[in-house]
């Protein structure tokens, strides 16, 4: 009876196998078709959002490139199969290539030139400063409204600083982990363990900050104070990207281009 009964299951099993693999088989027979049709009939096939990213892109070749209509009509021919497949798959044009049309069509009209990541160390800076100017900046306008609120509540700016600026660290490297390279990801419970684990160091390091005996090295300063402080933040941000041609999102900064 036992035998029987994982014969069965055997048989379900391979029988599950046999479907995927069906499935998976005229998924990429799909795809490959897509592949050899024309780019009119790919162009209909397109949705609403990839429609506009392939507008827009066609709008920046001629802006950038100094071509025809027709000349950027033909570039964007050779991308309609690739765009249209991954939009079967459920990616955007715009998570298929991580640019912007107007950064694609830089990329389209000079293939030539060799794209450089950016170094870890340089986005990390630039996205904590921007985090620094977001929390001091945000709790510098809620403490010029709060004026009923005694002062000794609000947080001070060694924890505002530390906080704005770990935050920005940390959501670079979990770009990295959820965006990896060379196909390698990081687990889920891996990931949701070193966000737990981050979270808990956070909020230790604010009660720390909260003792008494720190409060002369972390002032509560005044709302406008935290504003000052947070535009100059966000001015050296400004700087430190054009000193080292940083370029697109904070968290998942464009290649530099040689």
């Amino acid at each position: 009876m036992a035998e029987k009964e994982q014969e069965k299951n055997n048989s379900n099993i391979n029988a599950e196998k046999q479907e995927k693999l069906k499935k998976q088989s005229e998924v990429d027979a799909k795809d490959e078709e897509l592949k050899n049709e024309d780019p009119k009939t790919l162009r209909q096939k397109l949705s609403n959002k990839n429609q506009d990213y392939v507008f827009r892109l066609e709008k920046e070749l001629q802006r950038q490139g100094s071509l025809s209509h027709e000349e950027a009509v033909a570039m964007t021919d050779g991308l309609l199969s690739e765009i249209v497949i991954a939009q079967r798959h459920g990616q955007p044009a715009n998570g298929l290539y991580l640019a912007s049309p107007k950064i694609k069509a830089e990329e389209m009209l000079h293939p030539e030139q060799k794209t450089v990541e950016t170094p870890f160390w340089q986005r990390a800076v630039d996205c904590a400063l921007l985090y620094l100017a977001i929390f001091v900046g945000l709790f510098g306008v809620i403490a010029l409204f709060e004026t009923k609120q005694p002062q000794n509540s609000q947080m001070g700016i060694l924890t505002l600083a530390s906080v704005g600026i770990l935050m920005g660290v940390f959501m670079v490297k979990y770009n990295d982990w959820v965006m990896p390279k060379n196909g390698q990801r990081i687990g889920l419970p891996k990931l949701l363990l070193s966000g737990l684990g981050i979270a808990v160091a956070l909020f230790i390091w604010i009660w720390i900050l909260s003792l008494p005996a720190i409060r002369v090295i972390n002032p509560v300063l005044p709302g406008a104070v935290d504003i000052v402080i947070a535009a100059i933040a966000y001015g050296a941000r400004y700087l430190f990207r054009q000193h080292y041609h940083i370029t697109g999102s904070s968290f998942a900064s464009r290649p530099q281009r040689k």
